[in-house]
């Protein structure tokens, strides 16, 4: 067991490192500055953006004057500070702090509530509150729907969801968050333009938005997942001693077929993460995924790298979780992971 935890956090950390590398030189490959970029943003200081003393003083605070390996590794395991003293980096949890927003730490930025608040009411609260309630509405939705489309699939109710969900999976959540601000906040008015998000109510369309596309996907796993086994020997023996159909579905197919389904729970939970970019930034909503869109746009460095390995870690805990939740729903996937087991 311990050898087994040791493998699985060793190769977190390499895969960490490389999702930090790719992404600090992409980052990097972007044309402009921290100072002067595409997002047009009014500069508090006068003539920040054409005084070469200023840009060389604010280039040597940040470190943005030093090589791009130094950059790198100071950013990952730390460096020697102005004062002499020794800081460590992102291996010790520092974020670093961000160029854009007066040098407050990322850490702050994302998990900093309100005053008197909770973390739920922070960025990162906001956009797990966000993904909880589009996992519930996926799940919630996805799994009865791929379930009765199952029992009865040459049916008319089953054509007419499997045509529902290939039209659902075919549209962005983009293209569905726009025609749903069109059509519920313009013409019916049933929402607000800028919702209130103290108000729950006003979470329900983006949650939706965020939760349509997994939730098509996982109603056609569910699909099939439940057919193939509605094909197996024992299903067929459970029939013929009389069940009802009630019964078979319940205790003899849901528990093998469950593990497909709970398999792509994971993808489905980090394609939520990533629409929060597109949905966020179309409802305003003060969560992670829009404050990423807004430090690239302005190309603030450590917030575009710290909320980069918050998601990358965020996606392997999920992975790591769904295969033991699978490995313990099916023993066969116990002895995969260990070939000397007998």
């Amino acid at each position: 067991m311990i050898r087994f935890l040791a493998r699985r956090v060793s190769r977190m950390v390499a895969i960490l490192l490389g999702v930090a590398l790719i992404s600090f030189l992409l980052m990097h490959a972007i044309p402009g500055t921290p100072w002067n970029n595409f997002a047009g943003t009014p500069r508090v200081l006068a003539n920040t953006a054409t005084d070469p003393l200023m840009l060389r003083e604010l280039n040597r605070r940040f470190g943005l004057d030093l090589p791009l390996w130094r950059q790198f590794t100071r950013y990952v395991f730390g460096d020697i500070g102005e004062d002499g003293r020794f800081f460590c980096g992102v291996i010790c949890g520092n974020l670093g702090p961000s160029i854009q927003q007066h040098g407050r730490m990322v850490e702050d930025i994302l998990f900093e509530p309100p005053r008197g608040g909770s973390l739920w009411e922070s960025r990162f609260g906001y956009s797990i509150r966000l993904v909880l309630l589009g996992a519930v509405i996926a799940v919630g939705l996805g799994v009865p729907l791929g379930i009765v489309s199952a029992a009865r699939p040459k049916s008319k109710t089953s054509r007419a969801i499997s045509v529902a969900l290939a039209a659902l999976i075919s549209i962005p959540n983009f293209v569905l968050g726009l025609l749903a601000i069109i059509l519920l906040a313009s013409w019916l008015r049933i929402t607000q333009v800028l919702p209130d998000w103290d108000t729950p109510g006003d979470w329900i369309v983006p949650a939706v938005v965020l939760a349509v596309m997994p939730m098509a996907s996982l109603a056609r796993v569910t699909q099939v997942s439940f057919m193939n086994i509605l094909g197996e020997d024992y299903v067929r023996a459970a029939r013929a001693k009389g069940l009802t159909q009630r019964r078979v579905m319940l205790v003899h197919v849901a528990r093998n077929a469950l593990v497909p389904i709970i398999t792509y729970l994971g993808p489905a939970l980090i394609e939520m993460f990533a629409g929060l970019f597109v949905v966020e930034s179309l409802y305003a909503f003060p969560g992670v995924g829009r404050e990423y869109w807004q430090s690239v746009l302005k190309l603030d460095y450590p917030v575009i790298l710290g909320i980069t390995l918050i998601y990358a870690m965020g996606m392997l805990l999920i992975n790591m979780l769904g295969e033991g939740i699978c490995a313990a729903l099916d023993p066969r996937l116990r002895v995969i992971q260990h070939p000397g087991a007998p």
